[in-house]
């Protein structure tokens, strides 16, 4: 926020707010971890880049002193998850938007001060929205931040995914595919899928499809078909996310799975595989007819090139062999030449990468002012 002063203001305090240190931030507020990266503007390098459970803890009432750490009354990300026995654990975002103002406001300052950006600088963020972030969800990130960042840009997260995934050294050869000119993105979170088409400009409505089968909605499967065949395991939601995130696969490509599981105090193997298979290879059925509905969509002349550049980002990116299966599907429906990518573990980083490069190419204009 640009900061006025009287005419009267001391001549010291006009030359500190004359040197007041710019600092750029890329921000990824996800509905499980967060991504900030923080640059300056003068060198052109990040100097800071932090991942961070999306979670907030407020200690529960009657815990004794010295349990949670310099008896805090409020723990964050992977401290929060430590202590959660004794606290109360919130989400701020659901589905990539505000859920909790109070804990989305409580986080970001925290986030802040573990980037160890400083209170005196002025800091412009980039803030990645979902790409159907309505007039509401928007509005609310802006409250959020209003007074822990000075300018903010908000820009779809399915266009910095890909500017993320630019690279910039490949721009000059012909034959190289620009993800940001034209790709097609899918963006596997936790709440919802969004299928995305990315075609030099931001994507609006008609660019994208976002259904609410994701990485949750793959837990809870596994679950039933878990409860359904352990009836006495009482597994939890927790469990079958990291039996997700290790076994995850398509289409038989795993034939055999078996995951400990604690049942009434003992450790027991179960098979896992018939549960994770089945719900992976849902969200893969719904990821295809999306990407198929989208290729439809777009311009004829565009799609050969399209084809070549389908990417896969989001925690879902790491299922087993979801790319080439999609790409299967793909080849058998007769769109020829596809190429479907996964982009893995970078998948954490790539829209705060995207939104970091944002800051640096913004116009004076385009940055929105926060009134505090």
């Amino acid at each position: 926020m640009s900061i006025t002063t009287s005419k009267t203001a001391p001549k010291k305090t006009q030359a500190k707010e004359t040197e007041q240190e710019l600092l750029l931030v890329g921000l990824d507020l996800g509905t499980n971890t967060t991504c900030i990266q923080v640059a300056k503007p003068t060198t052109g390098k990040v100097i800071a880049s932090e991942l961070i459970p999306s979670i907030v803890g407020y200690t529960t009432e009657g815990i004794l002193p010295g349990i949670i750490p310099g008896d805090a009354t409020a723990l964050y990300g992977q401290l929060a998850l430590k202590y959660k026995l004794h606290l109360n654990l919130i989400q701020p975002l659901r589905d990539g938007i505000i859920a909790d103002m109070d804990a989305a406001r409580d986080f970001l300052v925290h986030i802040k001060e573990t980037a160890g950006i400083s209170p005196d600088a002025e800091v412009r963020a980039v803030i990645g929205m979902p790409a159907n972030a309505d007039t509401e969800a928007r509005e609310n990130t802006r409250l959020a931040v209003t007074g822990i960042f000075d300018k903010v840009i908000l820009i779809p997260e399915p266009f910095l995914a890909a500017l993320g995934s630019r690279d910039e050294a490949q721009l000059v050869k012909a034959n190289y595919v620009d993800p940001v000119c034209n790709s097609l993105f899918v963006d596997i979170g936790a709440g919802s899928t969004d299928v995305c088409l990315i075609q030099g400009y931001y994507p609006d409505a008609e660019d994208q499809i976002s259904f609410a089968f994701a990485g949750d909605a793959v837990d809870e499967s596994i679950q039933d078909s878990l409860l359904n065949k352990y009836p006495d395991s009482q597994i939890s939601i927790a469990k079958c996310r990291e039996i997700k995130e290790k076994h995850s696969f398509v289409q038989g490509s795993t034939q055999h799975a078996t995951h400990p599981v604690m049942i009434s105090g003992k450790i027991k193997q179960l098979e896992v595989s018939d549960a994770v298979g089945t719900a992976c290879d849902t969200l893969l059925k719904k990821i295809y007819e999306a990407v198929r509905n989208l290729i439809v969509k777009a311009d004829p002349d565009s799609i050969p090139d399209l084809l070549q550049n389908i990417i896969i980002t989001g925690g879902g990116s790491m299922i087993k062999g979801l790319d080439s299966a999609l790409q299967k599907l793909l080849s058998e429906e007769g769109f020829e030449g596809c190429k479907v990518t996964s982009v893995g573990e970078d998948y954490k980083i790539r829209v705060a990468t995207g939104a970091i490069t944002a800051a640096f190419q913004a116009k004076e204009r385009q940055w929105q002012t926060l009134l505090r």
